[in-house]
Formats: structure tokens, C-alpha cells, sequence
């Protein structure tokens, strides 16, 4: 009798194949989040919607590759919904000299982010202590 391979009791199994990654430096990659950032940036005054996808894209970027944001634009992500920050559009920054907080509040959440600042590095080290 013909063994026939079709009539095989054995499961088929899936071969996983891991997509190809970017062949990309590390430093393209971060100039390519910057670039979709400072892009995002100019198209939120008139088109929010646009610029919430370039900050998504940049955001999903450095996920992916796991690359630390820049500095200057660590802040501008909400940290509770994740929405790309535009202080007067779709967010409101407030200083609190007595508390030394910057108060950043989230008009598509309604949540607050709190953070602190010092004038001087003494003043950091006396709260510390």
C-alpha cells in the first residue's frame, strides 16, 4: 500500500520567521524620531489629527528599537494616554513656585503630570536631605 503524505496524522506546524528589521544605525533611527517629531510639531497648529500620527510613528520607532527619546521631547507625551503634547492646543502648563512643579495637564485625558524643578542644584539637594 502507497503511503500517501496528504493522509499524514501528524499536525502541521507554522514556521515562525522573525521579520527583517531595519538595517538601520542607531543614529539614523534617532534622527528619524527626531525628524517625525519636529514634523509633528509644525502640523499640530493646523492639523491635530496628522501630527498625533507623526508622534505615534515617531513613538512606535523608538519602542521598537528601544532607543531613549531626546530629552527635549520626553516631556511632550502624555504619560497616562500617550497623546503627542502641544501646550494651547491640546494641553496647559502651569509653574508652581511654591510646590516647584510644573503642573502639565491633558485636555484629552483630563489628567495632570507633575514635575519638579529646582533654580539651583542647592535647592535640589535641600529637598533630598
Amino acid at each position: 500500500m502507497p503511503s500517501n503524505k496528504n493522509n499524514s496524522h501528524s499536525p502541521k506546524r507554522k514556521k515562525h520567521r522573525r521579520k527583517k528589521s531595519l538595517m538601520l544605525s542607531g543614529g539614523d533611527i534617532n534622527n528619524r524620531i527626531v525628524e517625525l517629531l519636529e514634523l509633528a510639531d509644525k502640523t499640530i497648529k493646523h492639523d491635530v489629527e496628522m501630527a498625533q500620527k507623526y508622534a505615534l510613528q515617531a513613538r512606535k520607532l523608538q519602542m521598537k528599537t528601544r532607543i531613549k527619546f531626546p530629552s527635549e521631547w520626553k516631556k511632550r507625551f502624555c504619560k497616562h494616554c500617550k497623546t503627542f503634547l502641544y501646550p494651547g492646543i491640546n494641553s496647559r502648563i502651569r509653574l508652581s513656585s511654591t510646590n516647584k512643579v510644573v503642573s502639565i495637564k491633558c485636555f484629552n485625558c483630563k489628567n495632570y503630570t507633575r514635575i519638579p524643578y529646582y533654580q539651583k542644584l542647592e535647592d535640589k539637594n535641600e529637598r533630598n536631605h
